[in-house]
């Protein structure tokens, strides 16, 4: 069998207006969306066999696929049937779209008093925390309300007012989030936590802590096209395909184990307003449209790092974004800039259509 290939862009779809489905895993052999049973895709059987599920989950489409060594099949399908239950089950906690989740029972209560929340809410919610500091509020998962109103912009096809803008920004700000060990408060009305940009990241580690925890070692979750990697499928590297933000053509390839990648891209949801191309990721901290970068990408060592920093280097720009980079041992960035030129930190080389990644 020829070697498989991800074909990774993320659609982030934040807390926008709509629901976009980005494309997933793509085999050499294409399942049918709907497949919700485990399918062994056979390569050489006295070594092991690829078993991938695909589910759409979290708004998107999400796939694990599995290396089993011989034999191991049936485990591996029965165990990826879990992890799905386990991840359906975070979608119930986490999710800003489900009425009855932990989420929107916080966001319902902004301006009143604390809730309880449970420990994988606290977990994303310390996560984003994290990040919003060390991004400096480029990562915020306050910033629906942004989103909201720039969702609906794009549907008139027309730009919000200055005053608009404005009038949402009081109800924008991860500072304003007040955590304790076991609740938390959104201090003013009208402010609401979304977990678009970190929460399938978080999704996909704690995914991938359930499979190695059972000894399989050899895998990639694909949540929606962030991705975390795991060993590789028998003896060849998993090979991972960056899509170009401005065409449907492959900007590099990658080899990649035991990490986690995500972009973060303007890609098909933009406005053209004045001559600009308007994209739909929102710089939280003064309410407008980032312009000049197209794509970034990230690799870390956690899916949930890679998320969110993905979006905050996005809003940050290539000269803070990769100084930033240049920090975090565990991170690497690319950016794509609207113009073509590309900007990497020091641990990537990108030559001849080949992403090269030194730890």
């Amino acid at each position: 069998m020829s070697n498989k290939i991800l074909t990774l862009y993320r659609i982030a779809t934040a807390t926008l207006g709509l629901i976009l489905l980005a494309t997933a895993a793509h085999l050499v052999r294409n399942l049918p969306e709907s497949q919700l049973g485990a399918t062994a895709i056979p390569g050489d059987p006295a070594a092991g066999s690829l078993v991938e599920t695909m589910r759409p989950l979290m708004g998107t489409e999400f796939a694990i696929t599995v290396w089993a060594a011989a034999g191991r099949e049936p485990a591996a399908s029965k165990l990826i049937a879990e992890v799905f239950a386990d991840i359906t089950e975070l979608e119930q906690q986490i999710s800003s779209w489900l009425p009855n989740s932990e989420t929107s029972k916080v966001n319902a209560a902004a301006g009143q008093a604390p809730v309880t929340i449970s420990p994988e809410l606290h977990e994303l919610l310390t996560i984003s925390i994290r990040w919003a500091r060390r991004t400096e509020g480029a990562f915020d998962m306050t910033g629906g309300p942004l989103y909201e109103l720039w969702g609906e912009a794009r549907k008139q096809n027309t730009l919000p007012s200055a005053e608009a803008i404005q009038s949402v920004m009081p109800v924008v700000g991860y500072q304003k989030v007040e955590l304790t060990d076991d609740t938390v408060r959104l201090p003013t009305a009208e402010m609401k936590l979304g977990f678009g940009s970190v929460g399938k990241g978080y999704a996909a580690d704690r995914a991938a802590e359930k499979l190695l925890a059972a000894g399989f070692t050899n895998f990639i979750i694909d949540a929606g096209g962030d991705l975390v990697v795991s060993g590789q499928r028998g003896n060849t590297p998993w090979s991972v395909g960056i899509r170009h933000p401005r065409s449907n053509e492959l900007l590099a390839t990658t080899e990649l184990t035991d990490m986690a990648i995500a972009t973060s891209g303007d890609y098909e949801q933009y406005l053209i307003a004045d001559g600009k191309r308007l994209g739909h990721i929102i710089d939280p901290r003064n309410g407008w449209p980032v312009e000049t970068v197209a794509s970034v990408v990230v690799i870390a060592e956690k899916g949930a790092d890679a998320d969110a920093l993905a979006t905050g280097l996005f809003v940050l720009g290539p000269d803070k974004g990769l100084a930033l980079t240049e920090k975090i041992s565990s991170a690497e960035a690319l950016f794509m800039m609207g113009n073509g030129v590309i900007h990497h930190s020091e641990g990537l080389t990108i030559k001849d259509g080949v992403l090269e990644h030194t730890p």
